[in-house]
């Protein structure tokens, strides 16, 4: 978005740029030109060495073009992670396998060692050091327990049989953390870039000003990694509103608790440019404060049956629901009107591939019965969690990807067929397509015209804060037309 003329809450952003000595908040609404603004605002900053702490590395590429101020640089904080372990240990490699090798060499010092642990079982220990390391860096066996409750990271209930209980893999977990901040073995991997400074306290202050964007969805490690770099000013950069990603172990409340800990001023960017008024209208809804600009157009909201969808829909089109098995319903009728489709999340396709394979079956019936026998195991485990929410997040998960999986075996006689269907769907080669995606793997895209399912978003849970955030995502996505889905969809 090229902005000509400034509002006066962007004004206001400029203005703690070139005077203010306090720390500061960007409370950023959806499509308010946030980077446009922090960019314009970092060109104003008196400060001589200034970082602009990029979500992920492509958009790190995108801000490096468009900064201004020769005193400002833009960086992933993995790279800036990698960069002081790189003083310590001599450049080490990344090695993406580095944490399982580490977590099968500690369970292997185990007094059950002898006969082996289970493959499955240095997986899961692998799984919640890697959490661990992104939200409790410096944790007890205590706090890893309670991380696997809250990430769903349980052995089944035959490992529990056989001793290897939560606390058996927090304590594995525990020892693998140890070892990899401590052990130089040439190597590093992508959570290492992050835990390690933290952990062995390597992090300095180095930036008279530090921005954080996208906040709200960053986890523990990396926020204490960025205020620990920071030796001037810090701004955090958000939408408290869009915190979606909890269950990935992001810091849900980070831009209120830094604002106090920080004792930072808050300045507002409500009115957005994405959206005309008639979704603002609605999004006002969940969040109160939005504003469309003044110039926006009016915008369209309707509605609309999926066999309605499936005739209208065009490439460039967004078909968003807040689970993922009702997407396969809508997919496959695009596609059998010969619409070309593309179902966004290729993790996601990755793990129902991964069940396929898994449970080994030489027809679609004999998948569909050990299907279900899975699942009901899954639900079954997830349902031990210690919290009632940590428990019904974890136990739709599971049931959300075996759904989706029945609906891919539609009409298919063996898994071979299953495989291929899902590669094909959950890929593209590039051209235009009609998308369809979760709520949550849609943040931060837009396109003029984006179908909802309504009813997969859950509207007896508004007293929900984070159901009312995924409606909000959904539906300012939409820079022109919004189309409700109305009807059920299996």
């Amino acid at each position: 978005m090229t902005m000509r003329t400034w509002s006066p809450q962007q004004n206001a952003v400029f203005e703690w740029f070139r005077v203010s000595k306090k720390n500061g908040v960007v409370r950023a609404r959806a499509g308010t030109g946030k980077t446009t603004t922090i960019l314009e605002g970092i060109s104003h900053a008196p400060e001589k060495d200034i970082m602009l702490c990029a979500f992920n590395k492509k958009i790190a590429e995108e801000l490096k073009g468009k900064l201004q101020n020769p005193c400002a640089q833009a960086k992933t904080l993995h790279a800036i992670g990698n960069s002081i372990i790189s003083r310590y240990w001599d450049r080490p490699r990344i090695d993406s396998a580095r944490g399982e090798a580490i977590a099968a060499k500690v369970c292997a010092r185990s007094s059950r060692a002898a006969g082996g642990i289970p493959d499955p079982i240095i997986r899961l220990v692998t799984k919640l050091a890697s959490a661990g390391k992104n939200m409790v860096p410096a944790g007890r066996v205590e706090d890893l327990e309670a991380v696997a409750e809250a990430m769903d990271i349980m052995p089944d209930e035959e490992w529990e049989e056989e001793g290897y209980d939560v606390s058996w893999l927090a304590y594995g977990a525990h020892l693998a953390m140890e070892a990899a901040a401590n052990e130089r073995d040439g190597s590093i991997d992508f959570d290492d870039m992050l835990f390690i400074p933290v952990r062995n306290r390597w992090v300095r202050p180095k930036y008279d000003l530090v921005v954080v964007d996208e906040a709200q969805d960053m986890n523990v490690t990396q926020l204490l990694l960025a205020r620990g770099m920071c030796r001037g000013r810090l701004l955090v950069v958000g939408d408290d509103r869009q915190a979606i990603y909890g269950f990935r172990g992001a810091d849900s409340q980070s831009i209120d608790r830094l604002k106090n800990e920080l004792s930072a001023v808050e300045m507002p960017l409500t009115i957005t440019y994405r959206c005309p008024k008639s979704i603002v209208e609605y999004a006002q809804r969940l969040v109160p404060d939005y504003q469309a600009a003044p110039e926006a157009p009016e915008g369209k909201i309707s509605t609309s049956s999926v066999e309605g969808c499936v005739k209208a829909a065009a490439p460039g089109d967004f078909v968003l629901s807040r689970k993922n098995a009702p997407l396969i319903t809508v997919a496959l009728k695009l596609a059998r009107a010969g619409k070309r489709v593309r179902i966004e999340g290729r993790d996601f396709g990755a793990g129902l591939a991964s069940v396929v394979r898994k449970l080994r079956a030489r027809s679609i019936p004999e998948f569909l019965s050990k299907l279900s026998t899975w699942e009901e195991k899954q639900r079954a485990r997830a349902s031990k969690a210690k919290s009632e929410k940590a428990a019904e997040e974890a136990m739709e998960s599971v049931t959300d990807q075996a759904e989706t999986l029945r609906q891919l075996a539609e009409g298919l006689t063996g898994p071979a067929e299953l495989l291929t269907r899902i590669e094909g769907l959950f890929s593209s080669d590039g051209g235009p397509t009609v998308m369809l995606s979760s709520v949550h793997r849609s943040k931060g895209l837009e396109t003029d015209r984006v179908f909802i399912l309504r009813k997969t978003l859950y509207p007896g849970k508004r007293e929900n804060i984070e159901e009312k955030n995924i409606e909000y995502v959904a539906v300012t996505r939409a820079k022109a037309e919004l189309v409700w889905i109305e009807e059920e969809v299996a």
